[in-house]
């Protein structure tokens, strides 16, 4: 599909846990989406259902449904009930929550509760990757601190998803999933997954990127979501 992203259509944005919608805004200033066009749904609720509200409020068949992690999988769960031109999903999760990582999610919504989302998230991060490893952690850091109240709702979020690919299934929609080859919590086999499940999915790999590939390379991101669109 041959999409113009400086063309004015709106552009739904979904962030992650401890995100703002400043994690796509990098990106979306190198593709050309004029800020107007740009429109957050903050993940300030516990229940998935929450947010087919807000997703679907624009109601314009053109708008752009664009998530990252936790906001990709809210958004991946409701792609069958979504009038869209297309979904970008970036470090998309989409089975249920893995047990074993309960005990580290409840561990982290405590220590935000407790210290602060840079705080907290700082020691967890890990290395990243991109041309500026050090802006791109600044940049992670002040958007969990920003976002730390919001942090149980989205514990919950996290543990209690019943998993997307029988949504996804449904879903008549497109949907490009883009991965971090290094992506650790999003490995590029559940892309693939989820891009399989389905009707008209496709997998867009990030080489070298991590999980947080819209901070560490957004231009590269860019380039890649450009490249998908490109008419053949």
């Amino acid at each position: 599909m041959a999409i113009d992203p400086a063309d004015g259509r709106p552009w739904v944005l979904v962030p992650g846990t401890l995100c703002t919608g400043a994690v796509f805004g990098p990106f979306l200033d190198a593709l050309g989406v004029p800020p107007g066009a740009r429109h957050t749904v903050d993940l300030r609720h516990p229940e998935i259902g929450d947010y087919l509200g807000p997703l679907t409020a624009l109601g314009d068949p053109r708008a752009i449904i664009c998530g990252f992690s936790l906001g990709a999988i809210v958004a991946a769960h409701l792609a069958d009930r979504i009038e869209a031109a297309e979904c970008l999903f970036f470090g998309l999760t989409p089975r249920a929550d893995d047990p074993a990582k309960r005990d580290g999610r409840l561990a982290l919504a405590a220590d935000v509760a407790r210290l602060g989302g840079a705080a907290a998230l700082g020691p967890r991060l890990g290395a990243l990757a991109g041309p500026d490893p050090e802006a791109a952690r600044a940049r992670i850091l002040a958007m969990a601190d920003e976002t730390a109240g919001c942090i149980e709702a989205q514990t919950r979020l996290a543990l209690e998803r019943p998993g997307a690919l029988p949504a996804l299934a449904r879903a008549a929609i497109p949907v490009t999933i883009l991965t971090g080859t290094d992506d650790v919590q999003a490995p590029l086999a559940l892309a693939r997954e989820a891009a399989e499940a389905a009707a008209r999915g496709r997998v867009v790999p990030l080489t070298g990127l991590g999980h947080y590939a819209l901070v560490e390379d957004p231009a590269s991101c860019a380039r890649a979501v450009a490249e998908a669109w490109r008419p053949e």
